[in-house]
């Protein structure tokens, strides 16, 4: 080799095909691409998580009064047009709700709201309508579940319905409407 001519290149220092920058370039986007769409995935799950619940119509506490006579008939009566006969003390149809634990929260809109346990160690929560004597909605979850009963009678309005949660020592009371009702 001469002084004259141009220095080879070897493979060591040979540039790299444009091939290899291409994919270089599609990886360092797709990796933008990715990081973009993983953003958009956890903004979009923190919405939810931190999206405010429906806030209650009302809350009610408990107030102290013990079930009256018209009350205690009604639950020991539960279930008789079914067959079942609950046992002496028992009433709520086959939810077997110890009636010596009855809670009463107060009323919203006619019903009144109360809380039992039952035989399996279950909380309760019963909707009862006074002026037509019946037990509207009842429910008995394992301890830790969400507790709620719907209504969907007794002047509501059409497609209405009242939903009653137990919440440790409140119940709230929300007015359920159609989509787009107001």
């Amino acid at each position: 080799m001469g002084r004259d001519s141009p220095p080879r290149k070897t493979d060591a220092s040979a540039d790299p095909p444009a091939g290899a920058f291409r994919a270089s370039k599609l990886r360092s986007v797709l990796t933008v691409i990715a990081v973009a769409a993983a953003v958009v995935v956890a903004a979009a799950y923190a919405t939810v998580l931190v999206a405010p619940a429906p806030r209650a119509d009302a809350t009610l506490r408990q107030t102290g009064a013990h079930p009256d006579d018209q009350l205690l008939l009604r639950m020991e009566s539960e279930g008789g047009e079914t067959g079942f006969r609950p046992k002496p003390g028992y009433g709520g149809h086959d939810q077997e709700i110890e009636l010596s634990t009855l809670s009463a929260f107060g009323a919203f809109r006619g019903f009144e709201l109360w809380s039992a346990v039952n035989a399996f160690e279950s909380p309760c929560l019963i909707a009862y309508h006074r002026a037509t004597d019946d037990i509207v909605a009842r429910s008995c979850v394992p301890s830790g579940a969400d507790l709620f009963v719907d209504t969907q009678s007794h002047g509501l309005g059409p497609g209405q319905r009242l939903r009653f949660q137990l919440r440790g020592d409140t119940v709230d009371a929300f007015v359920l409407r159609p989509a787009g009702a107001e």
